[in-house]
Order: structure tokens, then C-alpha cells, then sequence
């Protein structure tokens, strides 16, 4: 498996030639690199393409302009916290903008814990009953279940 791994890498880097994306090249303001990309593209693929500097550049500056002393460097941290974005609250917030939804949101998170705690356990003691007949009872016994006879 490990061979073909080695061989599949070395195909990739040897037979096939991966240009940068024009997208992420005009995001670090190198217009001129992201049109000659396009034009390389389209040589492989068999056609041409029209665009030049000046066209691209007609269409106007969208967003903000290339800083290049302001690049943020890619790294571990800046990636952990952009996934850590999706957990900053902001969309929990409206459940307790009031002291009536406060009140309503917390009784139902109460409620729920107290209704589904039980019935998840329940029902995983039952799986592991029908699955793993040697080991259930001991953790049948620790949760309190009664065992069936047999």
C-alpha cells in the first residue's frame, strides 16, 4: 500500500503540472502572475484565452487593496481559531434576549436533559444487551437495570 502511495505522489509532482490559483494570486496582488496563469491553463486545455493585465484591471478594484506588509502568515493558531469562529455564541444569544425567553430556553434544556438522559442510557444498556451478552451484565448491574431472565 505504501508503494503505491510513493508511486501516486510521484505522478502527481512528475506528470502533472498544478498551477497556483488566479483567485488566490490576485488576493496577494499579483495580477500580472494570475493572468499568465489563465493563459497557461488555457494552452493545456487546447484553447487560448483573451485576457490581459489591462482588462483585468479595467474591471475595477473589488475589496479591499493589497497591503503587502499587512499579510496575514497562514499558520496552526489562525486556522484553530477560524474554526473556533462557528462556537462564539452569536447565534445563542437570541434565546436568552429576554428574561421570558431566558426562562423558557432554560426549562426546556432542563426538561430535555432530564427526559432524553435516561432514555439514551436505557437504550444503549438494551444494544449492548443483544450485542455483547458476556459483558452487559456486570454494566447492567452499575446503572441499576434490572436483568432479564433468560
Amino acid at each position: 500500500m505504501g508503494t503505491l502511495m510513493l508511486l501516486l505522489w510521484a505522478i502527481r509532482f512528475f506528470v502533472f503540472k498544478l498551477y497556483e490559483s488566479p483567485k488566490y494570486l490576485m488576493g496577494r496582488g499579483r495580477d500580472e502572475k494570475a493572468v499568465e496563469v489563465v493563459h497557461q491553463v488555457a494552452t493545456y486545455n487546447g484553447t487560448s484565452s483573451k485576457l490581459s493585465l489591462e482588462d483585468l484591471r479595467s474591471l475595477g478594484d473589488y475589496g479591499k487593496t493589497y497591503d503587502p506588509t499587512n499579510v496575514q502568515k497562514p499558520g496552526a493558531m489562525r486556522a484553530l481559531k477560524k474554526k473556533l469562529e462557528v462556537f462564539d455564541g452569536n447565534h445563542v444569544k437570541p434565546l436568552f434576549a429576554t428574561r421570558k425567553l431566558a426562562y423558557s430556553t432554560t426549562l426546556l434544556i432542563i426538561l430535555w436533559g432530564e427526559c432524553e438522559h435516561p432514555l439514551y442510557f436505557r437504550s444503549l444498556i438494551l444494544s449492548l444487551r443483544s450485542s455483547h451478552r458476556a459483558c452487559v451484565p456486570s454494566v447492567s448491574l452499575i446503572i441499576g437495570l434490572h436483568r432479564d431472565s433468560d
